[in-house]
């Protein structure tokens, strides 16, 4: 998004970014994110080290090979598991709450989900709701760059089914929860980095 939260998750340059990661000679990526839930056991202040995403943007350039060179490169195994078991080891080893594994929505955003795109989201398998994974995490994949994504719940999407007590996530809430576990995260990377 920006130093300042000043791009908007549909109009982020991910394909230079990552090329810029390529040329630099970057080993591998380490991608925070904010999301919010869609299952009641995943709550704001938890962190999830996803394993799997759903892509459900549009508009988004998310490939290098647009041609004459046309490659199809499976996402199937996008978050690379040795970071992936780092990062989860990590935040055990800190007394940071994490999921695991986790299935990642994407959304194009700059809005969040409707009430009925939660619930959508949730019986298909999601786990969590972000605006930023894809095509970051893919195009590592297409640049060969290892990545892991942790992601830090924030807050519980646009509600949960059945639960009147939880009310869907404004942008305030999001910076409120983020910051308040921000130490947390910086801690994370950095030990991390200390690990590979």
């Amino acid at each position: 998004h920006g130093k300042d939260h000043s791009i908007p998750p549909h109009l982020i340059p991910y394909r230079a970014n990552m090329f810029a990661m390529k040329e630099l000679g970057v080993s591998c990526i380490i991608s925070p994110c904010s999301c919010g839930s869609l299952k009641a056991e995943i709550k704001p202040g938890d962190f999830v080290i996803s394993d799997q995403f759903i892509d459900r943007t549009n508009g988004r350039a998310d490939t290098y090979y647009e041609g004459p060179d046309v490659k199809h490169v499976s996402p199937a195994h996008t978050y690379d598991d040795r970071l992936r078991s780092i990062a989860i080891d990590t935040c055990k080893r800190l007394g940071i709450p994490v999921h695991e594994k986790g299935t990642i929505v994407v959304i194009n955003g700059p809005r969040f989900s409707t009430k009925a795109e939660s619930k959508w989201f949730s019986m298909i398998g999601g786990d969590t709701v972000n605006m930023t994974q894809y095509p970051e995490a893919y195009l590592a994949v297409e640049m060969e760059i290892p990545v892991v994504n942790i992601a830090l719940v924030t807050d519980y999407d646009a509600g949960l089914e059945g639960r009147d007590d939880i009310k869907p996530v404004t942008m305030e809430e999001v910076f409120k929860v983020f910051n308040e576990n921000l130490a947390k995260l910086k801690e994370l990377i950095f030990e991390m980095i200390e690990t590979i």
